[in-house]
């Protein structure tokens, strides 16, 4: 595919096409994304067939510990993301229907979900799950806030912070050690980064992951970044995302620290 942008971009409506088709082909895993009272849930499933004339998608139904707890209904938003080479695609549609399918070489019944097909898809190279390690000169600011009140009026921020390191996947967060927000592993949380001073600032949804104490007096706090599939009210986009982490990875090869850009990919609720 051609003409996207270097982390992100929308896919031609024909590409789109060619995408579906290859993951079909190939029963490409997928990881579905599930929103059911402010909490995201990452599903696993694989392509079954892809039927460009009636514009469906037919996927394995998601089994497992968690799907017990997620109901899939016709009607409800669900995001895909699949690896093809070196890419990772991404979308948000609507679920049909649900079908269980019986094979013609007489196997076990296949409980299947029918999605419409995206009107739109994102393509996101490798190098945007880069973590890209924040030169120390440079302060990009950072709150936490919690659960579905995050940056709403009359809500205060959990703690505040700075950008440790980033990638598409999460980002680690410099706090004071006397700012520990005491999260558990799990907790979603809303991430707001400010780039610049005065910019408009880059509102994320996050799951708590891990901590660490980074030098004394100070500790990092890592974040999963949640449900970028999903075009949300007042939230940043992929590609806003994506556009930011491309930026930070020139800015650090421009001052000629090549070193900051790590040879790592983070792990993401969208990972298949």
């Amino acid at each position: 595919m051609q003409g996207h942008l270097e982390c992100s971009g929308t896919v031609a409506k024909s590409d789109v096409d060619a995408a579906l088709n290859w993951a079909a082909q190939h029963q490409s895993p997928i990881v579905l994304s599930v929103r059911s009272d402010d909490t995201w849930t990452a599903l696993k499933s694989a392509f079954v067939r892809f039927d460009p004339a009636q514009r469906v998608i037919q996927i394995l139904h998601p089994q497992g510990c968690d799907q017990a707890a997620v109901e899939i209904v016709p009607g409800q938003q669900v995001g895909v993301s699949f690896r093809r080479s070196h890419k990772k695609c991404i979308f948000s549609t609507v679920v049909a229907l649900r079908r269980t399918e019986r094979p013609e070489n007489g196997g076990g019944a296949i409980d299947t979900i029918i999605l419409r097909t995206p009107v739109q898809m994102h393509e996101l190279q490798r190098r945007a799950y880069q973590r890209v390690i924040c030169p120390a000169d440079r302060f990009i600011a950072v709150r936490l806030w919690e659960g579905p009140g995050a940056g709403k009026p009359g809500c205060w921020p959990l703690c505040s912070g700075r950008v440790s390191n980033v990638s598409v996947g999460g980002v680690q967060v410099d706090v004071r050690q006397d700012q520990n927000p005491r999260l558990s592993i799990g907790d979603r949380v809303g991430v707001e980064i400010t780039v610049s001073p005065g910019s408009p600032a880059l509102m994320l949804d996050a799951q708590y992951r891990h901590c660490a104490i980074s030098t004394p007096g100070r500790m990092g706090l890592g974040f999963q970044f949640l449900g970028l599939e999903h075009d949300q009210p007042e939230r940043a986009t992929i590609g806003q995302l994506a556009n930011f982490v491309k930026d930070l990875q020139r800015s650090v090869r421009r001052q000629g620290r090549g070193e900051h850009v790590a040879n790592h990919s983070e792990d993401s609720a969208f990972d298949a």
